[in-house]
């Protein structure tokens, strides 16, 4: 199926604002869509079909793709044109590069999830939970004056700061640590100078250097942390990760919890506080939150698709995707899918059947640190509405709405206010 007449960009200005009207565009009419935009647009790798790539909006169809790594896989290079040699070489002065849970196929991927997930159990994260709440406050004591900013006064900085307590950085480093795992994450970029590229890598090796140093201490000296986790992790007959996949992969968690975390909680805010009498029920009944923090996700999860590489020809919804083709899972598409959820653009914290959004994926690929952003995310609510408990945007406010990467999309400000007194 077609729709030639459909202007389709996920980067697009307009739809960045607003992308619903064109998820159900294309739900309706063309559920599969083979977009007309090149693989270079999307950012991922030149796909078999002359680069094209299928944008896949049906709540029953991204949950198949998403419950069969078989048909659809996750282990292909899915960042554009790949590393520059001259910054490869850079990076082959540290440790060797490795895959992570975001671009492994089971069953490799088995292996790493069940070696890093001994760090992100439910007990873990209960465990950790007084740690996020007393960064919750922390920050919270600061927002005086009747007036705030949160998204960069609170949400932002409560993200950071809580996970890199959980991972166990000293606070005096996490800065540091932010601005090295910056640079890492510009190496994925396509379009930037390689010689930008090369020096950041340089820092990378630096990078790998404090993990290398942090994991060692840790085998000498256990703590209660996420790094000690990661650095006994064991499995069967001894397995364990490598110096490479431990810094590899808590480099990737740093990058997709604190994104997911930020983005999450602004947009679950943004969802809550547009509505006065949303932010006001969960304020008198706190048992209406977890609903309400799982239906905001639904509403304005920050992830709004990721790539998939066909395996073999399948058909899905009455279109042919050939073997090698690049698929767009719209996580966001799905998620306002009447089917799945009716009247999807209403906000209803008791809604049947929420447990189905796909904010945080499905299947073997589902987060493995949704347990612990879930946790962040109310406990940044909770501490919110314990201290400025009638906090209100600006009667006239429009939110509008960036990517801070090319597959999330987030609120760019959270302006509140709320009365003082003398």
């Amino acid at each position: 199926m077609t729709a030639a007449d459909l202007h389709f960009s996920p980067f697009d200005p307009e739809q960045t604002k607003d992308p619903y009207p064109i998820w159900d565009r294309l739900r309706g009419e063309c559920p599969v869509y083979k977009s007309s935009m090149g693989s270079d647009e999307w950012m991922v790798d030149d796909a078999e079909d002359a680069g094209a790539v299928y944008v896949v909006t049906k709540h029953e169809d991204v949950a198949y793709i998403l419950e069969h790594p078989d048909k659809f896989s996750s282990g292909e290079d899915k960042n554009g044109p790949g590393i520059p040699p001259e910054v490869l070489e850079e990076l082959a002065k540290g440790l060797p590069l490795s895959t992570t849970l975001y671009n492994t196929d089971p069953p490799e991927h088995t292996r790493m999830r069940t070696l890093v997930g001994q760090g992100l159990s439910q007990q873990r994260v209960a465990e950790n939970a007084p740690l996020t709440r007393a960064a919750a406050e922390e920050l919270a004591a600061g927002l005086t004056g009747g007036s705030a900013e949160l998204l960069e006064q609170y949400v932002r900085p409560l993200a950071n700061r809580a996970l890199l307590d959980f991972l166990g950085v000293p606070r005096d480093e996490q800065d540091q640590v932010l601005q090295w795992n910056g640079l890492w994450e510009m190496l994925f970029i396509p379009g930037l100078p390689v010689e930008d590229q090369r020096q950041a890598a340089a820092q990378i090796v630096e990078y790998q250097r404090w993990y290398e140093r942090a994991v060692e201490d840790r085998r000498a000296s256990p703590r209660q942390d996420m790094l000690t986790r990661l650095a006994l992790a064991e499995a069967d007959a001894g397995d364990k990760l490598s110096m490479a996949e431990i810094a590899w992969c808590t480099m990737e968690l740093i990058s997709a919890g604190a994104a997911n975390t930020v983005d999450g909680l602004a947009n679950v805010l943004l969802v809550l506080l547009s509505e006065p009498k949303r932010w006001e029920a969960v304020l008198a009944d706190r048992d209406l939150l977890a609903g309400a923090v799982e239906e905001g996700l639904r509403l304005e999860g920050p992830t709004q698709w990721l790539p998939r590489t066909a395996a073999g020809d399948i058909e899905l919804s009455g279109t042919r995707i050939p073997k090698g083709a690049m698929v767009a899972v719209t996580y966001q598409a799905a998620n306002r899918d009447p089917e799945a959820f009716p009247s999807p653009e209403s906000y209803d914290p008791q809604r049947p059947g929420l447990a189905r959004h796909v904010a945080f994926g499905r299947g073997a690929h589902y987060c493995v640190g949704a347990g612990w952003s879930r946790m962040a995310i109310r406990t940044g609510i909770e501490v919110l509405l314990d201290t400025i408990p009638d906090a209100r945007l600006p009667e006239d406010f429009e939110p509008e709405f960036y990517l801070p990467i090319p597959v999330l999309r987030c609120v760019t400000s959270l302006p509140v206010s709320w009365p003082t007194t003398g």
